[in-house]
């Protein structure tokens, strides 16, 4: 018998004679997980949900106002996918940009199972902190317990290790990373198919939700603060977070520079 194939033993349910259930071995198994991206507009959200899928399903242009579903058979689990609409690296959010950034969380039911936190390896600041606290926060305090980091990018490491790379960004990563237990995860976007890397992740989702108990559920009415348009920790904040190191990713850093809020 391999580690994949059990035979049916007693306490089982019956099945015909000369069958056998196929269960997974992995004591965390699940057969449905359901995942909300979050993250900025341009550093590859969207992006690391198509490798999860395994497929081009998300694009900018479609996730930039509002959630989009995806579903997919992945590893031998049913994956649902909901990438959100990305904040902005330095202006303010619109106010309605963040109730759909909300309403994601609604889109995969009973609720999502993780938040995939995607940042980007770069620079890390303050900004970037603030901007996180801001937008992961609308789900609550308990959102931090259904939290991985999912670092991106991940050919910047090249020269050096993803545990080097966050001691040297300094507290203000380590305090996000502190707010998710210490979950995080690198990807590599460049590979598609059959992915020895996405079933890892998939792993640690489960793990989670086995520390955990289970899926994320919103807080109970009068608990999270209501969203206020006028709340920025980094409405005065010039500086341009969420950037890759210099010649990182030719092109992008300017795409970021140069992004708008959109026409109301």
């Amino acid at each position: 018998m391999d580690n994949k194939t059990l035979q049916t033993t007693a306490g089982d349910a019956a099945v015909p004679d000369g069958e056998t259930r196929t269960v997974t071995s992995a004591p965390n198994f699940l057969p449905e997980v359901r995942l909300v991206m979050l993250g900025w507009r341009w550093p590859g959200k969207s992006l690391t949900g198509n490798t999860i899928i395994g497929r081009e399903e998300f694009r900018l242009e479609r996730a930039a106002e509002f959630c989009v579903t995806r579903q997919s058979e992945v590893q031998g689990r049913q994956v649902t996918v909901v990438d959100t609409p990305g904040w902005f690296s330095v202006q303010d959010t619109p106010l309605e940009y963040k109730q759909e950034l909300v309403r994601g969380a609604s889109l995969c039911p009973p609720g999502p199972h993780a938040f995939l936190l995607v940042v980007p390896v770069g620079m890390f600041t303050d900004v970037d902190r603030a901007r996180i606290e801001e937008h992961v926060g609308l789900f609550g305090e308990r959102v931090w317990k259904h939290t991985i980091v999912v670092f991106n990018w991940a050919d910047v490491l090249a020269k050096i290790s993803i545990e080097r790379y966050i001691r040297r960004e300094g507290k203000e990563l380590q305090w996000v990373l502190e707010k998710c237990q210490r979950r995080y995860f690198v990807i590599n976007n460049c590979i598609f198919g059959e992915n020895p890397q996405v079933e890892h992740l998939l792993e640690r989702v489960e793990k989670m939700v086995a520390e955990e108990g289970g899926y994320y559920i919103p807080e109970v009415e009068g608990e999270k603060k209501p969203l206020d348009e006028n709340q920025n920790p980094a409405r005065d904040v010039r500086e341009l977070g969420a950037r890759p190191k210099q010649n990182s990713r030719p092109g992008l850093t300017q795409a970021m520079e140069v992004e708008t809020l959109p026409t109301q």
